[in-house]
């Protein structure tokens, strides 16, 4: 064991005795660490030039038995009166009514005392309990439990045949399973005791057990349109008489009589008014109570549980045996869950305090607000819109838009069997002026070709992998959230019918920019690249001028973003953006978790009740995160005020390290970028060029013309030249390749077309070989020799001799070195850049496949896409590393040094993404792969400079978004704030507004409406608890400059 190390402490045992002699005690007692004696010295600074010089001694309580918390608490602070202190030099000022301890050094010295022991001795363990177990302590008392629960089968202590209330003698008795005592009482109490709980189970004793009976079979009625208890004189039974209830402990047979009187209401409306939810509202035979309602309106949003799966479990509690199964009443209490949901829709949103009713309810009028976001009118300050420039993009607003190929429905019923009750009330557009827009304007306006030439073909993606949507009648929802705050907006979700078109996204951008949005919009989509290219001649085909009052810059998410090209990696990437703060754009992305367990409930709905169901679950999540709202937003802020001064110093420094000329060129390009990113250059991007093996051909046939016009060509082959020639042996090479990698998967299971197919392409190839050779002879006359060796070959495996090659054994003519030179040295970039293409393509296949792909029906279609992308990268490796080998050889037969520059050999662990690591588990430590940073021929001192450039862009990036992260979650904070104050008073106003001439509805209406204002208040209030030192707590802004 390690020994501890000795403290330059003496310990003592302190009397609380006041009387005693501390000297006289010290003798007799065994010293016993219970405090300690600390020295400290102090220093105090006067007009003089000599500092007083104080020293001093205290005693504090040994700790290592006690928690830090303990000693930090004020009753448990030691007692000072032991505190001895020897003066050499004291001032007047040091001792003249001054205290010459302070709590907070005190508890400065005790908190390093504690620290101390944990680092010497480590944590103690607490002595375990059997309370730490309760599992193995309940484990003896087995038999115990289990004896109480048979004996609650038998009458107990009731077996006198008394009924416990009136004492009268009765015949077996009845006891209620849902009460919380197990005595017998007589048919007459027991109907009496349950007027109130008439949907308590109750057994009755037949002599040798329990069994269940109905209230209704003992007697009990219950009378509505009257007090409890009370007798209507016309009583009006139930149609039938078998009126059925739904309720928490079951499915209960009752005996229900209306009120027949002469004022007698309706009665559905008799129902409501004792809380009992009609299934039909004529002549109603089944109802469900309110508790029922709320209890699976609750039940469904937090643990995602089918209408099904609930009605199941209150059935079973009826009878769980199969032998009285109770009424089914399945699909009637799925029309009680669907009107439930849309009236407490209505409810919440005000509609109810209308005079024009719920009819008159507009598009969107029923969502939640996000109250962080900037909504004109509500929670902006006055003249916001003439902000300046420096200080107006805090009122921009951040939507991210999306697609979940996971909320599936399958073609199940149809909008005129199943409507919907919202219809566009919430978060779903108008399902009738949706698809008017799909029927109008559902053909491409431009040619897919032309964004795929901009970016990676990610929509063929897409679409790849939902080629079984022919049994679907939505394949997905798309939406445009708040994406900062991770918050549906009103009108903004639609159904997609097959992949994601931009079509659908259209019509959802236009919605969204309709409801009470900004004049600044920052919108991040996955393919924004292609999306917005030609989105003003799209909306301009639609009828659409909402872009014409917006100015919307687009972005990438993070995450999605490195399945982008290069150019997309910064010209669309939010954290090199100005005025976007630290804003990733994957906030709709994270939602979706929450949502996808639903997939499963609603697939198998018709279009009107998914739809509704989906409001209400978008709705509970907004409501979850507005009242989250003072913990979400301060938890940011605590984070990106050390982020923002760790940045900034970061970028200080390292511009310091630069000249200020450079610094002020670098600041020049980036300014000029960020005004104009699509068209001026980006400094963020490290150059490449290089010769392509295209532009390589052009020039050496440029060249063979000039030679032929100058009538320098030496003619040896009418239709080929030198460079011709080695042009033709390299792509003979490349089909070599592919010829190998098909011949590699040959099994024996391969059909005999399949085998017949390639040696056909062997046979072609060999006559091209043959061919090709008998030209290669008359530039390259010594390779016949070497030929005779080769012996004989298949096709793919026949050496060709190129110069490359055969240079090492024979001589090759100069210019043939050279022309191969340039070829293999464009070769190796060509494969090099289709081998990036290849990752970023890969990168993406395999995000969409984690989110969407599910099934093994679409997993094989992935994974087929995948093997294909696989295997061209493949190629690309194969071409990259031939091309390097021979440059190699080349390189010594031309005297050539120093040529590889930017080329390396590549080694497997070099193919991988621009985001991926190198493995070393260490982001800080992450190095880049060379391939990224792979150009032509530029200098090793421009290319440094360049990555130097690119670096303090980012360090200027990072610094800029932190701080404008800390002025944007301010503004935010003031925003909650002033959102909330405007919805109470919104509230507030409502009172009044209903129900003029009906004082008992109007009473409750203006009931509800003081209600929700105080919630708003109180939420409100809250936040502001939250935030209270917020503005202290942040110091000024660090200057980037």
């Amino acid at each position: 064991m390690r020994k501890r190390r000795s403290r330059h402490v003496d310990h003592y045992a302190l009397s609380d005795d006041d009387d005693d002699d501390g000297d006289s005690h010290a003798s007799k007692r065994a010293p016993t660490p219970m405090s300690e004696i600390l020295q400290y010295n102090e220093y105090t600074f006067t007009d003089d030039t000599v500092p007083t010089h104080t020293k001093g001694s205290f005693a504090v309580p040994n700790s290592p038995a006690k928690s830090r918390d303990t000693l930090l608490t004020h009753d448990s602070m030691p007692d000072l009166v032991g505190v001895t202190v020897d003066t050499e030099t004291i001032s007047e000022d040091a001792v003249d009514g001054n205290n010459i301890f302070d709590d907070c050094d005190l508890q400065y010295l005790l908190r390093c005392l504690d620290a101390v022991d944990d680092v010497e001795e480590g944590p103690k363990s607490r002595k375990r309990t059997a309370g730490d177990r309760p599992l193995l302590q309940w484990r003896a008392l087995i038999d115990s439990y289990l004896a109480e629960l048979l004996r609650l089968e038998g009458r107990g202590v009731f077996t006198d045949g008394c009924c416990a209330t009136c004492q009268v003698t009765m015949q077996g008795g009845h006891r209620c399973e849902d009460c919380h005592d197990a005595t017998l009482h007589c048919t007459s109490c027991i109907i009496a005791a349950h007027r109130q709980n008439p949907f308590h189970r109750i057994q009755t004793w037949n002599g040798q057990y329990f069994e269940k009976v109905s209230l209704k079979s003992l007697g009990l009625r219950i009378q509505l349109g009257h007090v409890v208890g009370s007798l209507c004189c016309h009583p009006v039974s139930a149609f039938s008489d078998d009126f059925v209830m739904l309720d928490l402990n079951g499915i209960h047979e009752i005996g229900l009589d209306f009120c027949g009187c002469e004022t007698a209401q309706p009665q559905y409306v008799q129902l409501l008014r004792n809380k009992f939810f009609p299934a039909t509202s004529v002549q109603p035979k089944t109802a469900a109570t309110f508790g029922l309602l709320e209890h699976y309106h609750l039940l469904s949003m937090q643990s995602k549980v089918s209408a099904y799966d609930f009605y199941t479990t209150i059935s079973k509690r009826t009878d769980n045996t199969g032998t009285s199964p109770p009424r089914d009443r399945y699909y009637a209490f799925l029309t009680m869950s669907k009107e439930w949901r849309h009236l407490k829709m209505l409810k919440r949103a005000g509609r109810g305090h209308d005079p024009a009713g719920a009819a008159a309810t507009g598009p969107g009028e029923c969502a939640l607000d996000c109250p962080a976001c900037p909504h004109p009118g509500k929670n902006l300050p006055f003249g916001w819109e003439n902000a300046p420039k420096g200080t107006r993009w805090l009122y921009k607003l951040f939507l991210g838009i999306d697609a979940n190929f996971r909320l599936k429905r399958k073609k199940v019923s149809s909008d005129d069997v199943d409507p919907g009750l919202n219809d566009g009330y919430a978060y779903f557009v108008n399902e009738w002026d949706y698809k008017a827009h799909l029927v109008t304007h559902d053909k491409p306006i431009t040619d897919s070709n032309d964004a795929n030439r901009h970016c990676n073909t990610h929509d063929a993606i897409k679409l790849a992998n939902i080629k079984g949507s022919a049994s679907l009648a939505s394949s997905g929802v798309a939406t445009v959230d708040c994406s900062r705050h991770e918050m549906k907006r009103p009108c903004s979700i639609g159904d997609l019918q097959k992949g994601e078109r931009h079509v659908n996204v259209d019509f959802l951008v236009n919605s969204t920019l309709r409801h009470n949005t900004p004049t600044e919009v920052s919108a991040s989509y996955d393919v924004a690249c292609i999306y917005c290219l030609n989105i003003k001649q799209r909306f301009n085909k639609y009828g659409f001028d909402t872009l014409a009052s917006h100015d919307i810059v687009w972005s990438v998410p993070k995450f999605h973003i490195n399945a982008h090209r290069e150019y997309c990696r910064s010209a669309y990437s939010p954290y090199l953006l100005p005025e976007f703060g630290r804003y990733d754009g994957e906030g709709v992305e994270r939602r979706w978790a929450i949502t996808n367990p639903f997939a499963s409930i609603t697939k198998e709905m018709g279009p009107g009740s998914r739809r509704d169901m989906l409001d209400d679950v978008f709705g509970a999540q907004n409501w979850n995160k507005i009242i989250t709202m003072a913990q979400t937003l301060l938890a940011r802020i605590k984070t990106a005020v050390p982020q923002r001064d760790t940045h900034v110093q970061a970028y200080q420094d390292f511009s310091s390290s630069f000249d200020d000329t450079v610094v002020d060129q670098w600041e020049r390009d980036i300014q000029t970028w960020e005004a104009d990113p699509k068209n001026a250059p980006n400094p963020y991007v490290i150059e490449r060029p290089h010769l392509s093996q295209a532009a390589i051909r052009l020039e050496l046939a440029e060249k063979d013309k000039q030679a032929l016009d100058n009538g320098t060509a030496t003619v040896l082959h009418a239709d080929y030249s030198a460079s011709s020639m080695l042009v033709s042996g390299l792509d003979i090479k490349e089909s070599q390749r592919r010829l190998k990698v098909e011949y590699d998967t040959i099994t024996r299971h391969t059909t005999d077309l399949a085998r017949a197919k390639l040696i056909e392409k062997s046979n072609t190839l060999q006559r091209k070989i043959d061919t090709w050779r008998g030209i290669q002879h008359l530039f390259m006359p010594n390779v016949v020799s070497l030929q005779d060796h080769v012996g004989n070959t298949t096709s793919y495996n026949t050496d060709l001799l190129l110069p490359s090659t055969a240079c090492i054994h024979t001589a090759v003519p100069q210019v043939l070195l050279e022309h191969e030179w340039q070829l293999r040295y464009a070769q190796a970039h060509d494969a090099l850049a289709s081998l990036r293409g290849r990752l970023e393509v890969r990168a993406h296949m395999y995000h969409y496949k984690d989110r969407f792909v599910r099934g093994q029906r679409e997993g094989t279609r992935s994974n087929s896409l995948l093997q294909s992308v696989e295997a061209k990268k493949d190629s690309d490796i194969a071409r990259y590393r031939a091309a390097f080998s021979a440059l190699q050889v080349l390189s010594a037969a031309l005297g050539k040094t120093n040529w590889c520059g930017t080329l390396s050999e590549l080694r497997d662990d070099d193919v991988r993404h621009v985001s991926s690591g190198d493995g070393s588990g260490s982001e800080g430590r992450r190095e880049m792969s060379w391939i990224w940073l792979a150009g032509g021929e530029r200098s090793a001192t421009l290319q440094t400079e360049a990555a130097l450039r690119m670096e303090w862009c980012r360090a200027r990036a990072r610094a800029q978004r932190w701080s404008e992260e800390c002025d944007l979650l301010q503004e935010e904070m003031r925003r909650v704030l002033a959102y909330h104050e405007w919805h109470s008073s919104w509230w507030r106003c409502q009172v009044g507004q209903n129900f003029v001439n009906r004082p008992e509805h109007q009473e409750g209406a203006d009931a509800y409406a003081f209600r929700q204002a105080s919630i708003r208040l109180g939420i409100r209030s809250r936040c502001q608890k939250a935030w209270h030192f917020v503005d202290a707590w942040i110091p000024s802004p660090c200057s980037l400059t």
